[in-house]
């Protein structure tokens, strides 16, 4: 490689923001922009071994009265005798109808890398490379531009990305996603 020559496998409309190093949970940061389709939120980190639940929430703003809507709330619970997955919106101050799915992907003292891959009418999550749910919108996703992460895990990492790029497919995204973090 030659002086001044910049090595970056990755176009520069890939990474709409830096990406967090070990933030301390909770953690509550502005997503730049707002969501939208074509955006992806990677969330690389450790279940510690004696964790009950924790959270990711895809909220309409920060504020803490009135609490804000929440779009999408993605709650792996492990304290349970079938552990699982809630997923919810709230609304007005009302949760919705519980989304649950059993087999969490997630397992207690192990790392884990989830991508929130956000579709026109519902966002996908996939668990260490394997599809676990989609979940279909109740807000506008326009609404939302906050995300929050509260309870028991250890966070590495949390990157914001564009998955409208000339990549090939989502398997290829993840590949040059998993290179940032």
């Amino acid at each position: 490689m030659s002086p001044g020559e910049k090595l970056d496998p990755l176009p520069d409309n890939f990474i709409l923001q830096p990406p967090v190093f070990h933030p301390i949970v909770p953690y509550v940061t502005t997503i730049f922009g707002g969501l939208h389709t074509g955006k992806m939120v990677m969330l690389q980190g450790v279940v510690p071994q004696n964790a009950r639940r924790f959270q990711v929430d895809f909220q309409c703003g920060c504020s803490l009265e009135p609490r804000p809507d929440i779009a999408i709330h993605f709650n792996p619970r492990f304290h349970t005798i079938k552990p699982h997955v809630i997923c919810n919106t709230l609304r007005g101050g009302h949760w919705q109808a519980e989304a649950r799915w059993p087999g969490l992907a997630l397992q207690r003292g192990a790392s884990f890398l989830i991508l929130f891959l956000f579709g026109n009418e519902a966002v996908k999550v996939s668990v260490n490379g394997q599809h676990f749910l989609h979940y279909t919108y109740r807000l506008p996703l326009s609404r939302v531009d906050t995300l929050g992460i509260f309870g028991d895990i250890l966070v590495k990492a949390v990157g914001f990305l564009n998955i409208n790029v000339s990549f090939s497919g989502t398997k290829a995204c993840a590949a040059a996603a998993s290179d940032v973090l």
